[in-house]
């Protein structure tokens, strides 16, 4: 599951999309967003700025997950989401966030 892009339901109702880079025996970690802030902004507006500057790393406990959703096919997350990325492969957007971010 490490370096795949996921979408994390909670038991809460909250979801969130984003890469793993972490995954041990408690919980996976994640560069994501909330899935709330992609269902509330405009389709097609450049917005991609923004999504960059809200993206984060989170830490999931096992606990709190309701599922994982991997995605696949025949639509997978890209062609799902790629309104509002502009078609940028969902790997390269977070891959790419974490880096604006660190820098």
């Amino acid at each position: 599951m490490v370096g795949k892009v996921v979408e994390v339901h909670l038991l809460s109702g909250k979801r969130f999309l984003g890469l793993v880079v972490d995954k041990d025996s408690d919980g996976i970690t994640m560069r994501c967003l909330p899935l709330k802030v992609l269902e509330t902004s405009p389709c097609g507006g450049d917005i991609v700025g923004q999504l960059r500057s809200i993206t984060g790393t989170k830490f999931f406990p096992y606990i709190n997950i309701e599922y994982v959703d991997i995605g696949g096919e025949p639509v997978g997350f890209d062609a799902l989401f790629a309104q509002w990325f502009r078609g940028t492969p969902l790997v390269e957007f977070f891959g790419s966030a974490a880096a604006t971010r660190e820098d």
